[in-house]
């Protein structure tokens, strides 16, 4: 073959091997890029994007206009609120991890859907129960309830008397502004109010008062809750009992008016929302998903082909040149460069095409806010960020070795030094050479041909992928103090609104909890004796109706069961539960054990907790977040006052310092060492006010943000360790994930409160 002719063919397959290569990368990219739910997970954790919902998108006054228009509620609620109550609100009904875990299996399901793993298209966001009437209802309440009971005045003292008289007539004309939806916040007059000395006649009927029409339909246990607040002079608790029932008879009527519009409310519908964002049909989306659908499930088959032809592609710009070993290596150098290399410019030109073309369309499309824009314009860099260290770590080998064959081409030593290695084989060199090089080029390509997508090391811990590499015990976690003792359990003098999976759903993920057995009739009267002289006519009236459960077992109780009680075995199947569905959460119980290892052990073990649990070799370093997760044992019991045995049932307080926790007013609040000592791996900020009846204007003001913060890091500072359970009552009320997402640096929070070894 003439020169002419061989310098024409080896640009020929150049052309091809680069047109070819392109293609590859191409279908790489799509693969195990785009066709993998991690590259959006990964990109919306990167930039906190479902905080963000509520804290930039939620908050935009188009956007309120907007989610009323979509779901049709039209009650005063949900619109005619400050911004920042309704995030609070927005924040509750559909919680961050609630959103996420909806977005992630919509993610999950739709691209499963284009590879042909899943055989029908799930076109919603679905967020479980969160938009049915019932569940929507009860969170509306919630929030509301604990938007009017929080926003005071942070400025407002906690008081040790009380000198304001009740007026009946200003408490029942605020309590009925709640009948029209109207979110108020408790006035300072009614925080200052005493009903102290009220008779047990006179607080049943100052509750049936503020009860107003709600009277005929709250519970004997809300009754009396809002009694035993009167008679420890808790004005706040009973007035936010008394919203609870309001709002929930006045939500429920207009939820149900508003169920039609509900059933059929596109607010979270993903694929019918994607049309509308990029101006197409809902039937144009899907048929344009079906139609590479079909593609997909043969892309796999067609890059292992793509791979073959760049293989023979290179052996044969290998052979033309075979009269001359250092043009061959020359003709398959420059043809590798250029390929890996026009790759790379291809991806940033082609990005930045891209991206400006879906911001055009959105523009012209969109009708959000800027604020959901800016979230969007994040997201998006993320994701072409993720794609191009693909499309880079795909194209870099290729371009190296690129490199090295034009080195010992166009170098005369190192083309010496390459025929004296050959030298052996030389009468076969150009099946050595070319086989060399085959395997360098094939190889690679097959391997990211074949193989699956490798972000799962970017999957979160706890919410967030800074977490995974951290060793547990320099990590902060939101914490319930008493977390059994629940408002919806009928608690006398509850210390939280929300059961254990709300709390767990809303980030806690730290519950200290007492367990105990049920009363007997002489617990009952030693636990009446320790109370305040004026409680026990209310706490009496509890213990006379009380009728304890037949059966034996653990109980969560506090002080004792009469008060308030739910089995053991309930709260560890929620547990249990919440483990099973989000599997890359790490939890704690702290329990303040009144039963013995042997009966806990049972219940752990009859819940389907055994497999979760983390036993601890004594004196070896903690694990990381992602060791924990990876190995499934995701869950750490603790005990007050016994253990272990069993093994994995260790004492706290051999591996945790404390705080005190009597404070009764927030200057009173101190970092001194408590029960553990000191040089614990674990730290318990314990931040309450005690008082016999807790309530949620108290926690409003040590749980605001910087209240709390500030003692976290005076703490942090004075015991050479953040705290790695902050202990709140009523963790809805204030800003505990904020605080503990600040101390951890995440969230886009900067690092506070770390200490330098």
């Amino acid at each position: 073959m003439s020169d002419g002719w061989r310098k024409f063919f080896t640009v020929i397959l150049g052309i091809v091997f680069v047109l070819t290569f392109i293609t590859f990368v191409l279908g790489v990219v799509v693969q195990r890029d785009l066709l993998s739910p991690d590259l959006y997970i990964e990109a919306f954790t990167e930039n906190s994007a479902y905080e963000r919902v509520y804290t930039e998108v939620f908050a935009d006054p188009l956007v309120q206009e907007q989610f009323k228009q979509a779901t049709g509620i039209q009650f005063d609620l949900l619109t005619e609120e400050l911004y920042a109550q309704i995030v609070g609100i927005l924040y509750i009904i559909v919680p961050p991890a609630e959103l996420q875990a909806g977005a992630e299996n919509f993610l999950g399901s739709l691209t499963g859907y284009l590879k042909g793993d899943v055989p029908e298209l799930e076109e919603n966001l679905n967020l479980g129960a969160a938009l049915t009437p019932e569940v929507l209802a009860d969170r509306v309440v919630t929030a509301g309830t604990a938007v009017a009971s929080g926003a005071v005045d942070l400025a407002t003292p906690i008081v040790e008397t009380k000198t304001e008289a009740l007026i009946e007539e200003d408490l029942v004309a605020y309590l009925n502004e709640f009948n029209e939806g109207r979110l108020i916040p408790i006035p300072p007059r009614l925080l200052r109010t005493t009903v102290s000395g009220i008779t047990t006649a006179g607080a049943e009927q100052l509750t049936t008062l503020m009860l107003g029409p709600a009277a005929a339909t709250a519970s004997d246990d809300t009754k009396l809750q809002m009694e035993a607040a009167l008679a420890a002079d808790d004005l706040p608790t009973a007035i936010s009992l008394a919203i609870n029932e309001r709002l929930t008879l006045l939500v429920a009527s207009r939820i149900a008016a508003a169920e039609p519009q509900l059933a059929q409310t596109e607010a979270l519908i993903g694929i019918s929302g994607a049309a509308q964002a990029i101006g197409q049909t809902r039937d144009d989306v899907v048929a344009g998903l079906n139609t590479a659908r079909g593609y997909v499930t043969m892309l796999r088959t067609i890059l292992i082909v793509l791979a073959v032809i760049l293989l023979v592609t290179i052996l044969l710009i290998i052979w033309l040149n075979s009269d001359d070993l250092r043009g061959a290596l020359r003709a398959a150098g420059w043809t590798l460069v250029a390929a890996s290399g026009l790759v790379l410019l291809l991806w940033l030109i082609g990005g930045f095409v891209v991206r400006s073309a879906l911001q055009t369309q959105l523009a012209a499309t969109a009708v959000g806010p800027a604020s959901l824009d800016v979230l969007f314009e994040d997201v998006f860099g993320s994701l072409v960020r993720g794609v191009w260290d693909s499309v880079w770590t795909t194209s870099l080998w290729f371009f190296l070795l690129g490199l090295l064959l034009l080195a010992f081409g166009y170098f005369s030593e190192l083309a010496s030094f390459l025929e004296r290695l050959l030298a052996p084989v030389w009468e076969y060199k150009w099946w050595v050479l070319g086989g060399v090089i085959g395997v360098f080029v094939v190889l690679p390509l097959l391997y990211r041909a074949v193989t699956a997508d490798a972000r799962a090391a970017q999957a979160p811990c706890n919410g967030y992928a800074e977490l995974c590499d951290r060793p547990i015990n320099e990590v902060a976690f939101a914490s319930s103090h008493n977390a059994m003792s629940i408002t919806e359990y009928g608690w006398l003098w509850p210390m939280h609104d929300g059961t254990i999976t709300e709390q767990l759903e809303y980030g806690v993920r730290a519950l200290l909890i007492d367990t105990h057995y049920m009363d007997t009739p002489e617990a009952q009267a030693a636990g009446l004796a320790r109370l305040p002289e004026r409680l026990q006519a209310v706490a009496q009236k509890a213990t006379d109706s009380f009728r304890p459960p037949a059966e034996e077992g653990v109980w969560l109780c506090h002080e004792f069961c009469a008060l308030g009680y739910s089995p053991f075995a309930g709260a560890a199947e929620e547990v249990r539960v919440f483990l099973e569905e989000n599997p890359r959460e790490v939890l704690f119980i702290v329990i303040q054990d009144e039963v013995t290892p042997g009966d806990i052990e049972k219940v752990v073990t009859e819940a389907g907790l055994l497999p979760y649990i983390y036993t601890h070799p004594e004196g070896q370093p903690w694990p990381t977040m992602r060791e924990m997760i990876d190995s499934g044992q995701r869950l750490i019991i603790m005990a007050e006052n016994e253990g272990p045995p069993p093994q994995w049932y260790d004492n706290v307080w051999h591996v945790t310092e404390e705080t005190p926790y009597t404070f009764v007013f927030p200057e009173q609040f101190s970092c001194e060492p408590n029960r553990g000592g000191t040089g614990q791996p674990f730290f318990l900020l314990n931040h309450w006010i005690q008082r016999g009846s807790p309530n949620r204007v108290d926690a409003a003001i040590v749980n605001d943000y910087d209240f709390l913060l500030a003692r976290a890091q005076q703490c942090a500072a004075e015991r050479g360790k953040i705290p790695n359970f902050v202990a709140v009552n009523f963790y809805s009320q204030g800003d505990l994930l904020e605080v503990v997402n600040t101390l951890n640096g995440v969230g886009g929070y900067e690092p506070a409160g770390q200490v330098a070894d």
